[in-house]
């Protein structure tokens, strides 16, 4: 009997040896097809123009430069853009989070009428897709004369991220005792001060994460910034790259150098808060 048992254990370790080999193979396969576009545009910034086009293509470069990252630094719009990027990303994050955070206090502590009606329709928000919401918001923003200023893409990237931000920060406040807010209101506080000065610490993972999301979904948002934006004066970093693509030709070391720009400010976030925003996802998870 127990060299039958002996056998079958020997005989199941190469199995689970070659099984977690395979997981290993498999996920560095997956690893290599994520990272290949990133390194391939990385790469392709610092090529000369002689090499972009050669056939058949070459992964690395024998003359490696930089004048493609010095004519987009200095030559074009996108220092520019870089900043009305930023400024537009900030201010719509900001601007998210206290008006999500608000929201989800009332719903998490309060109980009117509608409420649980009020809560679903945020799935619809998020569910729209933007190309659906384009036409009447181009209406709106014409007759109040809107087109073409910060405003508007600020206030379409609110409208675009509360829904989900509304829905985490309320998964996040639901799951802290009520027993907190009580005792903050005997010691003195009133509800603002409650919410600021107690929960707020608490879901201080779902305030990250919700910045993260709102940050980079308006660092990268394209659709409302090409259609309510024309002047360079405004323009933001997405729209920027369409200066490289002209009616006959392609600047591709440039249109690289200005996408290596654009992904630096997510590849720091990513970097410097990874583990906040994974840690909020899951706190999320569990609470919801």
């Amino acid at each position: 009997m127990r060299s039958m048992q002996t056998e079958m254990t020997s005989g199941t370790k190469p199995l689970e040896t070659a099984g977690i080999l395979c997981a290993y193979i498999f996920l560095a396969a997956c690893c290599l097809a994520a990272l290949f576009p990133a390194v391939w545009m990385v790469l392709s910034s610092i090529k000369p123009a002689s090499e972009l086009f050669i056939s058949p293509p070459r992964f690395f470069t024998d003359n490696p430069t930089f004048s493609n990252f010095a004519r987009v630094l200095f030559e074009t719009s996108i220092p520019r853009s870089f900043l009305n990027s930023l400024m537009v990303a900030l201010a719509a994050t900001v601007f998210t989070l206290v008006v999500s955070l608000l929201a989800g206090f009332g719903f998490s502590r309060f109980e009117f009428k509608g409420s649980r009606t009020l809560s679903a329709s945020l799935l619809f928000g998020q569910m729209m897709p933007a190309i659906v919401l384009l036409l009447p918001l181009y209406k709106i923003y014409s007759r109040i004369h809107m087109i073409d200023t910060y405003q508007v893409n600020i206030i379409s990237n609110i409208a675009l991220n509360v829904p989900m931000a509304v829905m985490t920060l309320t998964a996040f406040l639901s799951g802290v005792p009520r027993e907190l807010d009580e005792a903050a209101l005997i010691d003195g506080c009133n509800r603002p001060g409650a919410l600021f000065r107690i929960l707020v610490p608490v879901i201080s993972p779902g305030i990250v994460t919700v910045c993260i999301y709102t940050f980079l979904n308006t660092w990268e948002e394209f659709i409302f910034a090409f259609n309510f934006t024309n002047s360079a004066q405004y323009k933001t970093l997405s729209i920027a790259l369409k200066e490289f693509k002209g009616q006959f030709i392609i600047d591709w070391g440039g249109m690289m150098s200005a996408a290596v720009v654009i992904a630096v400010p997510v590849l720091l976030i990513f970097l410097l808060c990874n583990k906040y925003f994974i840690k909020g996802i899951t706190s999320g998870a569990v609470k919801g």
